[in-house]
């Protein structure tokens, strides 16, 4: 692998080269923009290119240290993720960054660190990244990779040099399903029509579970009545088998399967209001589609959807799941129904 594995991020890609060519990398960059488009592996692929032994804009793949980085035995390269079920970086993770740091690099003249979700900090941990900020040392390259730029501090942000990534082409996903996962042309064109740019939102959508549970959920939702607001959200954890896994970020794999689900359907339920020529992620219900269509208004299908979205967001900021996908029915039903719901939020 190298930099030409990377799709659509050539803007990027050149940026990086030319800093490499001048050695001008700037101690802190922030890596923004969509789950699924690349960033975390642009920073891997960067950090060979800063270690490979062969010097050069582009890493080599065969020297040693491109070969212990891909296996993940690398001395002066250092991940941070966040902690398993927490999905939060704590500041004792950033203590420890604190104290690699403080050691001289053992194999080049650079020590990498990629800090994955650092949006998804607490306090403490921000506070503690701002005092490494402040006076990194001169071998020091800090990576944040984030979803959510708003979502870290301004002081944080002032002190890095911001990179956005942009959302893959249709063209690039769809020949990464193909080329990488041997997923047929049909199956993935579909995927990355509705995948919004993001290689993990298509490979959510060709899970084992939103596969066999597409035709229950669909005929389900097409059945939806305003009475299923105190029971739909636990047929849904029944169907899906949510409440039999153990762990919660299997949990929360699953449940963003199922809002994802959601999301097509009334993406397709949208398409066929407006009569559109755009392909549907369900061929199979077009009919049925067509017909539930007209008695929704495009408004509150534009609504629908934006709660949907709404509900994708706070789910990455670890809400608690069955609450959301509670709340998420009842503002959709609330949306496609018009009943009135006493403060809702």
């Amino acid at each position: 692998m190298s930099f030409k594995i990377i799709s659509c991020q050539d803007r990027v890609v050149k940026l990086f080269q030319n800093a490499i060519m001048r050695d001008h990398l700037a101690h802190a960059y922030i890596f923004a923009g969509q789950e699924g488009i690349g960033k975390t592996l642009f920073s891997q692929e960067l950090a060979k290119v800063i270690f490979c032994q062969h010097t050069g804009i582009d890493a080599c793949d065969t020297c040693s240290h491109c070969q212990r980085i891909d296996s993940d035995n690398f001395s002066d390269l250092f991940l941070i993720v966040p902690e398993k079920n927490s999905r939060v970086i704590k500041i004792e993770q950033l203590k420890y960054l604190q104290d690699v740091l403080n050691v001289k690099p053992l194999e080049s003249k650079y020590k990498v660190i990629i800090i994955h979700s650092a949006d998804k900090m607490n306090e403490e941990a921000s506070n503690c990244l701002l005092k490494t900020l402040e006076e990194p040392p001169s071998y020091a390259i800090i990576i944040l990779i984030v979803t959510s730029l708003e979502s870290v501090r301004e002081t944080v942000r002032s002190r890095c040099q911001i990179v956005r990534f942009s959302p893959l082409s249709m063209t690039a996903v769809k020949g990464i399903l193909v080329n990488r996962f041997q997923l047929d042309d049909k199956q993935a064109e579909r995927l990355a029509f509705v995948s919004s740019g993001s290689m993990e939102r298509a490979m959510l959508l060709s899970g084992t579970h939103a596969l066999e549970k597409k035709d229950w959920l669909i005929n389900r939702i097409l059945k939806l009545e305003v009475q299923d607001n105190l029971t739909f959200s636990k047929e849904l954890f029944d169907e899906w088998h949510i409440q039999d896994l153990d762990v919660l970020e299997e949990k929360r794999t699953y449940v963003k399967e199922l809002i994802l689900s959601f999301l097509l359907y009334y993406r397709d339920l949208l398409v066929c209001k407006i009569e559109g020529e755009l392909p549907l992620y369900h061929t199979g219900w077009r009919d049925a589609l067509t017909s539930k269509s007209q008695s929704v208004s495009e408004d509150v299908l534009f609504g629908i959807i934006n709660v949907i979205k709404t509900s994708l967001e706070y789910l990455d900021r670890n809400a608690n799941i069955t609450l959301l996908l509670e709340n998420m029915i009842t503002k959709i039903l609330h949306l496609q129904f018009g009943y009135r719901i006493p403060s809702l939020p």
